[in-house]
């Protein structure tokens, strides 16, 4: 008993910097509220799989799908205290939180083809825009884009006629909600997991989203038209919370933001693939499939872009106006 204690006794007398270092395995959360087996769940098994395989970084990653952990606001909060590590959603739900990151929700904005977004993506105008969620507890690390939004209803949506009076499901972004109401629709904030059910009994008539997701969530058994419009993007984000990263040594740093990059990769070829799935399918369900002209897509444009961003400058001031026009300047060197 004596020795124990004397030999626990010299333990606590030697200096931490003296004792040889532990490495121990951590656990890492990845949560999102898509699906297995949609592109962004794909995603997120990549950054397990690369970081498993790290050399430089011990970390376990475990995937939730599905809204498991919760839901989209459950998923932030638990980024901002460090109860959840890492989370994945579409860059509207983070409105609420950071004004500055609806930009990502301007219609008719971005590049139609995926290689110029992509430069847009990776740029430094863009890395600036994601800082910015540091100032609320969140590191974004990188941007998974998964598909331009079209819109699915029980009619073509080609015009402004088209649009007037339906109700739509819409994500809790002031962005989006203005969008939706300066094309004539009444916007109806819900979650997502509810928007099947809700085309279904007609409590909303229409809503906007990525070939991929549309029909990964079989929104095409419940609406009879998908017209394609690329007005928007359904950029996901890739974020940890800010309190845990900073506590990661570099070498696991790192490693996440790689396989971050790894994983965007994979998402967009994902995308791409179920893409074409996705409109074998609904031509064999028999969906009607329109596309606007120029002038149809232009059209819409001029009637919500100019609105949107005006909205943005006024939400976030002269600084919104500086995001708008670096990012601007950065796809006009692409033309």
């Amino acid at each position: 008993m004596r020795r124990t204690t004397l030999m626990m006794m010299m333990a606590a007398a030697i200096p931490a910097a003296a004792l040889p270092a532990v490495t121990m395995a951590q656990d890492m959360k990845i949560a999102h509220v898509a699906p297995p087996g949609d592109p962004r769940d794909l995603g997120a098994h990549s950054v397990a799989d690369f970081l498993a395989a790290s050399d430089s970084c011990d970390l376990t990653a475990t995937v939730f799908p599905s809204g498991q952990l919760g839901g989209t606001t459950d998923l932030i909060e638990g980024m901002q205290i460090g109860s959840i590590e890492a989370v994945i959603l579409p860059a509207a739900f983070m409105v609420g939180f950071q004004p500055k990151i609806g930009i990502f929700d301007f219609p008719f904005f971005w590049p139609t083809d995926t290689d110029s977004l992509t430069q847009v993506l990776e740029s430094d105008a863009m890395r600036s825009v994601l800082d910015t969620t540091d100032e609320i507890g969140v590191t974004s690390i990188g941007v998974w884009h998964t598909g331009y939004k079209e819109w699915t209803g029980n009619k073509p949506l080609r015009t402004l006629a088209d649009f007037e009076g339906l109700r739509s499901r819409v994500m809790p972004s002031p962005i989006l909600v203005e969008q939706q109401e300066l094309l004539g629709l009444n916007p109806v904030n819900m979650p997502f997991p509810e928007t099947y059910g809700a085309l279904q009994n007609g409590t909303i008539d229409a809503q906007e989203n990525p070939v991929v997701t549309s029909y990964v969530m079989k929104f095409m058994e419940v609406q009879s038209h998908l017209t394609l419009t690329s007005h928007g993007n359904l950029d996901q984000l890739f974020m940890v919370s800010k309190s845990w990263f900073d506590g990661l040594d570099a070498g696991c740093q790192d490693a996440i933001r790689a396989a971050s990059a790894e994983a965007s990769v994979i998402v967009m070829d994902a995308t791409e693939s179920m893409e074409g799935e996705a409109m074998a399918a609904f031509a064999e369900m028999g969906i009607t499939v329109t596309e606007l002209t120029e002038e149809e897509f232009l059209a819409l444009r001029d009637a919500t872009l100019p609105g949107v961003e005006a909205l943005y400058v006024q939400e976030v001031g002269a600084e919104g106006q500086a995001i708008i026009d670096a990012l601007k300047a950065e796809m006009g060197r692409l033309e």
